[in-house]
């Protein structure tokens, strides 16, 4: 006996981000299991893998099988005579269908031309022991998939790949022996496992003591089979998408690495310009092992190419972001929402979209709050939209505003700078409007912040003189010459070599 492994496996659950079909048939069928998952045409699924298959097909297919069933007779009472009943069944089924092994048949080869392996006879046998009642169940292993029959009863193995003596079996104890040897010599076991538990023991945990497996995943296995030879042909797009049908029908974990291998494979390939490409990263990703079969650089590796490509627009990024926040691992959720998101605030900041830099900015300190990159956009959108302004009250309410929800603008040096010109600029107009309450306000908030800081050499001489020339003006021709002095002095104190203010402070101490 060859060996059957590859045949034999069972897939792990993995979303299916995108799907194509070779038929409509198969479309139809996969289409109605999404549907209804337990109420599906077993028989003709199994038909589906077939890229000619047509309802009409399926139908002449069935109709061969049923003729035979018609003639089966009735369940016997006696246990021997069921027996015997079974074992006819099984050899009509096996003459009549059943003519070459072949290690990658499809369940359609059984009617075209009789070629077979145990994933489809073993489907053959299951659609006949379920139209005629009879109860049965599909044993899988590493290698090989059997049925057992009556398996609370009888519990007659059938082996649906080697027809005559030892294809339907109910052994007494002489003959265990025999059969469990064979099974070292096609080696399916080792000899090993036997002498470790002992003949007898052995063939009962075999045979009878592992769990059974539903019927639909003898559907999957026909589509692993295939994935696999596609792999090995290195058509690598199909056999991906073979291996997704295969993971409707059965799951196993040992599909993981062969998923990975593939997309590893491809993902280097891709231009990352096509919601397809994000998709396949994502399913990709729904697979790994984070960080050890993906890591962040190889994240951001690919997350790189999405931002770079001259096709992405902001849209396309913020579809890919949508698209991600759905990815259910926190970690690789957030380092991804959180690449593309810092793009796109930089991108806004440098074309000077102040408003939706800072959307961008509030979106990724929510994920990562200690970001010193997004702290530098957000000082650099706050300091901007001051530059931009009239430096009015309105401009200091927004940045006093934006300076509570950023509590780290405070800790920047420019805070004090841009308050300190904020002030000036406000209350220089409310003098020249002869808002002198008003203005000196703001005078008063000007020095308070000139005496306790460091700002000097940052602020505007030019402004701080006009400032100090035109308040102390107001006072001087209002002839309150003291006030106009003092602040002419005041102002001195910021700007000692300012002549204007030098000449008006002896002018107001004069009138004195």
């Amino acid at each position: 006996m060859k060996k059957l492994i590859y045949i034999c496996l069972i897939l792990s659950i993995l979303d299916v981000q995108s799907q194509t079909y070779s038929s409509n048939y198969e479309e139809t069928m996969f289409e109605a299991i999404h549907k209804d998952s337990l109420h599906y045409n077993f028989f003709e699924s199994l038909l589906a893998i077939e890229t000619s298959m047509t309802p009409e097909l399926a139908s002449e297919y069935k109709q061969k099988v049923t003729s035979i069933l018609e003639s089966v007779p009735p369940k016997e009472t006696k246990a021997k005579k069921e027996k015997k009943r079974i074992e006819k069944l099984y050899d009509n089924i096996h003459n009549t269908f059943l003519k070459k092994y072949t290690l990658t048949a499809n369940f359609n080869d059984i009617f075209e031309d009789g070629t077979y392996n145990c994933v489809t006879a073993s489907a053959l046998y299951a659609y006949v022991f379920e139209e005629l009642n009879i109860p049965y169940h599909i044993k899988e292993t590493p290698s090989h998939v059997f049925l057992i029959v009556y398996p609370k009863t009888y519990k007659i193995y059938l082996e649906t790949t080697v027809p005559g003596q030892y294809g339907f079996i109910t052994p007494k104890e002489s003959e265990i022996k025999k059969i469990v040897d064979d099974l070292i010599s096609y080696k399916l076991v080792t000899e090993d496992e036997v002498l470790i538990k002992g003949y007898s023991k052995f063939y009962e945990d075999y045979y009878y003591g592992k769990e059974s497996i539903d019927k639909r995943a003898l559907i999957g296995m026909q589509y692993y089979n295939k994935g696999l030879l596609d792999s090995d042909n290195e058509a690598y797009d199909e056999a991906l998408n073979t291996l997704k049908k295969a993971k409707v029908f059965f799951s196993s974990p040992l599909i993981d690495p062969i998923i990975k291998s593939i997309m590893y494979a491809n993902i280097n390939e891709l231009e990352f310009n096509k919601t397809e490409d994000v998709e396949y990263l994502i399913e990709l990703l729904a697979i790994s092992k984070f960080p050890e079969d993906y890591s962040i650089s190889n994240l951001k590796s690919s997350l790189y190419k999405i931002v770079d490509h001259d096709d992405n627009d902001n849209a396309f990024i913020e579809n890919t972001i949508e698209k991600f926040k759905k990815v259910p691992d926190e970690i690789i959720k957030n380092e991804a929402i959180e690449f593309l998101l810092e793009y796109l605030a930089n991108n806004a900041a440098r074309n000077e979209e102040l408003d939706e830099a800072i959307q961008y900015c509030d979106e990724i300190l929510q994920i990562n709050p200690k970001n010193k990159r997004i702290k530098s956009i957000v000082s650099y959108v706050a300091f901007k939209k001051v530059k931009l302004s009239s430096f009015n009250i309105e401009a200091l309410k927004s940045f006093e505003s934006m300076c509570e929800t950023y509590d780290f603008l405070k800790e920047n040096n420019r805070y004090n700078i841009t308050l300190a010109h904020l002030y000036a600029h406000i209350s220089l107009k409310n003098f020249n409007r002869k808002k002198v309450t008003v203005g000196n306000e703001y005078l008063q908030k000007l020095e308070t912040i000139l005496d306790n800081n460091d700002l000097l050499d940052e602020v505007s001489n030019g402004l701080l003189g006009d400032l100090y020339v035109k308040a102390g003006n107001y006072y001087y021709y209002k002839e309150y010459y003291k006030t106009a002095y003092n602040i002419y002095t005041k102002g001195l104190t910021y700007l000692p070599t300012h002549n204007d203010l030098k000449k008006r402070a002896n002018w107001s101490k004069d009138e004195l």
